[in-house]
């Protein structure tokens, strides 16, 4: 016979321990960390592990998930405590696993509106909550399944460049991830070096390893059959 212990963290007890915690802005600090604690033992449980994430998938894991970052957001205002700040922290992390390697898992983000906020929170004042939706979304953009972005527009080159242009390896790191995603025309192609991208590409090959991959695979993506493109590489 289980313990209580073991039962408490199978998918069926940790979805209802999820779902049914009161709304943050009436929560006390104890079930803050009673809810940090679901989304930690959450994530452990799916890191590498599809099977168990198929099964949290079928309980309705990540629009739960998706609402809890929803509610601290707007709990926040832009603003919050360190608890609040680790919530969204592993919550980012959860979702952006259950996208990772898994298509159900990267649809059922995209279905429940978990890249608009992930995006929001990337203007979060905290460095940690950053990061974190910045690895998050990076995770879902592995997925064919991710919004292309449509690089003929000026918002668009506007938002790539401010990623880009961030002091947060992993925020660059995104935006080489979402040319490689998105990037697929040779007018978008040329569009994205006349705004300098190539030459930022170039110059971020300096940074840690993971993100000099992310940003090779973007000049691939950009290079990739344009001549013109090629000229401005090499010279």
């Amino acid at each position: 016979m289980p313990s209580p212990s073991s039962s408490s963290t199978t998918p069926p007890a940790l979805i209802a321990r999820l779902t049914s915690s009161p709304e943050l802005s009436s929560s006390s600090s104890h079930h803050h960390q009673l809810l940090l604690k679901s989304l930690r033992e959450l994530k452990n449980q799916i890191i590498g592990n599809r099977t168990k994430k198929l099964a949290f998938l079928k309980l309705g894991a990540v629009p739960a998930v998706i609402h809890i970052l929803r509610a601290v957001e707007a709990e926040t205002g832009g603003d919050g405590g360190e608890e609040l700040v680790g919530i969204v922290v592993q919550a980012a992390a959860v979702i952006g696993s259950f996208a990772c390697g898994v298509e159900d898992g990267a649809r059922a983000v995209v279905e429940a509106g978990g890249f608009e906020v992930l995006y929001r929170l990337l203007k979060h004042w905290d460095a940690k909550v950053v990061d974190a939706c910045a690895r998050s979304l990076k995770m879902i953009y592995m997925s064919k399944l991710a919004p292309k972005y449509d690089f003929s527009k000026q918002d668009s080159l506007d938002f790539l460049l401010s990623l880009l242009n961030s002091k947060s390896e992993s925020v660059t790191g995104l935006g080489a991830s979402i040319i490689t995603q998105s990037c697929q025309r040779g007018l978008e192609q040329e569009a994205l070096c006349e705004i300098g991208v190539l030459k930022k590409l170039q110059k971020l090959l300096g940074g840690s390893v993971n993100q000099r991959d992310a940003c090779l695979e973007s000049l691939a993506t950009l290079i990739k059959s344009n001549p013109v493109v090629t000229r401005m590489f090499v010279e």
